[in-house]
C-alpha cells in the first residue's frame, strides 16, 4: 500500500498561512521603529529652569542692543552661497560676528556662520548648503555658539526663503 509521505514543515501550506502574518508584523514593526528613531522630534530641554533664569540675561542683551541703536540687514546670495550683513548702530564694530540660523523644527539643521568684517559695519560669510523655507536668525559678537549667553548684545530676526533673500534684524524682534 501506498502510505502518504509527509513533507517537511516548511513545504506545508498551513505552516506558511500561520507564519506569514507573524513575519509581516515583525518586518513592518522593525521599519516603523527605525523610522521613529531616525526622525524623532527634538526633545524639550531638561534644563528648562536654568533656561528660564537665563531669560533675564537674554533680555539684557536685547536691551543693550536697543540702547546702542543696533539694527542689521541680512542678505543671502543663494546662487553664490554667501551672506552679507549691514550692521548699523553706535558701537565698536567687532572684527567678526556670528550669525546663527536656527531651523524651526529640526535642531540638527541649525547652522553657525562666522562673518568677517569687510568695512565698517559690513560683514560677509559663506553659507554651507542651500537654504529654503523659514529660519530664525540671531546675530551676536560672540563667536562660540555654546557661549551665546555671554554675548554683549544680540539681534534677532526671521527669514522665509520662499518669500525673499533679505531680512531685517532688530533687538528682541522675534
Amino acid at each position: 500500500m501506498n502510505e502518504p509521505t509527509s513533507k517537511p514543515w516548511y513545504r506545508e501550506f498551513w505552516a506558511w498561512m500561520v507564519l506569514a502574518p507573524l513575519i509581516t508584523v515583525v518586518v513592518v514593526s522593525s521599519i516603523t521603529v527605525s523610522i521613529a528613531v531616525r526622525f524623532a522630534d527634538d526633545q524639550v530641554s531638561d534644563t528648562y529652569y536654568k533656561d528660564s533664569r537665563m531669560y533675564h540675561f537674554s533680555a539684557e542683551q536685547d536691551q543693550r542692543a536697543k540702547a546702542l541703536g543696533l539694527a542689521a540687514l541680512v542678505q543671502f546670495q543663494r546662487t553664490e552661497g554667501g551672506v552679507t550683513v549691514e550692521l548699523n548702530g553706535n558701537t565698536d564694530y567687532p572684527e567678526k560676528l556670528l550669525l546663527t540660523l536656527s531651523h524651526p523644527m529640526e535642531e540638527d539643521l541649525d547652522q553657525h556662520i562666522e562673518l568677517s568684517q569687510l568695512s565698517v559695519g559690513r560683514y560677509s560669510g559663506e553659507v554651507p548648503g542651500a537654504l529654503k523655507s523659514r529660519w530664525y536668525l540671531r546675530l551676536m559678537p560672540e563667536l562660540d555658539p555654546s557661549a551665546h549667553q555671554q554675548a554683549e548684545w544680540r539681534l534677532k530676526g526671521e527669514i522665509n526663503f520662499d518669500l525673499g533673500n533679505a531680512a531685517p534684524m532688530n533687538p528682541g524682534s522675534q
